[in-house]
């Protein structure tokens, strides 16, 4: 294995399938998450390996229904000719993600196409048929997807999702969501936010877009996140107690560390900032509160928040806000607020 070009041997290789499957296993723990981070981050080739192994899963997900057809087939033929098949469809089948585990690299390879004899979702339409859920300004809403995903979705989001037997997609654009999502291997949960998708398998996190910037806060597992528009991109992966921030059209992802309970706090009722703009608290008032809630000028916009603001009473939230920001709140004839800058 050459370290400095980054070219993953067959040892490598098989490491990385194996790894595919102990993170695809039901039994998979918070550990095996943390000890495969540590795997990837100990060689740049074990990155490589691992998104060469998972693109050839993923093409064999697109090709699954013709390699199921072609099984089918040679079976008929088989036992039309009277010969016993020496291992049918139904064998292969048997065959558990376990047995990557002391193949190399070559028999990796041939074992990925027996795991994807059944049909998957690749090749269906995005989102056909999709059912909407959505919680209104002034109100959070949690719903339970089919497979047992559940979604809690804050005030004025709005998602659109299809989860039946072959399928886990969901698409959302503003808006904000915690998504728990039901620990599935043979379907990727797929979601579409901006020109980002991000894929997991089961995990918890929280998923905020608005005005163009994403925000992506995970809580257990690992998520994945890459360019709708570059497929043969390697992923990023944010894990426990990291965030990933994505403007559109940008090039590249920030991932840094960040405490997960700050971006779960709207679901206990708190806001936590750290140095937003005043625009950006101005707005998610207005949705919390159902009422028009306006920043008076580009210059009171960009004052700067650090702190909690506890969403109880309404009046006592704006006197909170006033109280440590250098703003005071103004109450218009048709009930709007106006944050003007103090002084």
């Amino acid at each position: 294995m050459s370290k400095e070009r980054n070219i993953p041997d067959d040892a490598v290789l098989e490491a990385a399938a194996a790894w595919l499957v102990r993170l695809q296993d039901e039994q998979a723990t918070g550990d095996d998450w943390l000890a495969f981070e540590a795997w990837l981050a100990a060689d740049g080739a074990h990155a490589v390996a691992y998104d060469r192994i998972e693109r050839l899963s993923h093409e064999l997900d697109a090709a699954a229904p013709e390699i199921a057809a072609l099984a089918a087939e040679a079976q008929a033929q088989t036992a039309h000719s009277g010969r016993r098949p020496r291992q049918g469809p139904a064998r292969r089948r048997t065959v558990t993600r376990r047995a990557w585990m002391g193949a190399g690299a070559a028999a990796a390879a041939g074992l990925a196409a027996v795991l994807v004899l059944q049909p998957r979702p690749y090749s269906a339409p995005w989102l056909s048929q999709p059912s909407t859920y959505d919680a209104p300004v002034g109100q959070t809403r949690t719903v339970q997807l089919a497979d047992g995903t559940q979604v809690r979705l804050n005030a004025g989001s709005r998602i659109a999702a299809r989860v039946d037997g072959a399928t886990r997609r969901v698409q959302m654009a503003d808006g904000e969501a915690v998504f728990d999502v039901a620990h599935d291997p043979r379907r990727p949960f797929l979601i579409r936010v901006g020109d980002q998708e991000v894929r997991v398998v089961g995990t918890q996190f929280n998923l905020r877009r608005r005005d163009g910037r994403l925000v992506l806060t995970v809580r257990r597992g690992v998520v994945e996140v890459r360019p709708l528009d570059d497929r043969g991109a390697a992923p990023t992966r944010v894990t426990v107690g990291q965030q990933l921030v994505h403007l559109d059209g940008a090039p590249d992802s920030l991932v840094r560390t960040a405490d997960a309970e700050e971006a779960f706090g709207w679901t206990a009722g708190r806001l936590v900032y750290r140095d937003a703009p005043l625009s950006e608290v101005a707005a998610d008032l207005q949705r919390r509160y159902a009422r028009p809630v306006r920043v008076a000028d580009a210059q009171t916009a960009q004052i700067r928040l650090s702190g909690v603001l506890t969403l109880d009473d309404e009046e006592a939230v704006f006197r909170r806000l006033a109280a440590f920001a250098p703003v005071d709140v103004r109450r218009t004839k048709d009930g709007s607020v106006v944050l003007e800058k103090r002084g």
